[in-house]
């Protein structure tokens, strides 16, 4: 699948793709992270409905763990919740 189809098909912008591949190979990287460990990157769209609907977000990691967040959240603690989580999977 061409790197233009992924985006599409996962909604995401091409450009973010093309500048992870550079960023990667930027750093030395020469294969993708494995899967045991965190994605350096995760885009996050939300649809229109969902951001403007009341209430709040859910994210589910790669691990499978599931974040339910209210309509307030401190970005300090969601960080540290998230970092948490992704060193445990």
């Amino acid at each position: 699948m061409t790197a233009a189809a992924f985006a599409a098909q996962e909604r995401i912008n091409p450009r973010t793709l093309t500048y992870w591949r550079w960023r990667l190979r930027a750093d030395g990287a020469t294969a993708l992270p494995s899967s045991r460990r965190a994605a350096p990157f995760v885009e996050l769209v939300v649809p229109p409905a969902v951001r403007d609907a009341p209430g709040g977000l859910e994210i589910v990691l790669p691990a499978g763990y599931r974040v339910r967040l209210g309509e307030a959240v401190v970005a300090d603690t969601l960080r540290t919740v998230l970092d948490v989580l992704e060193a445990r999977g």
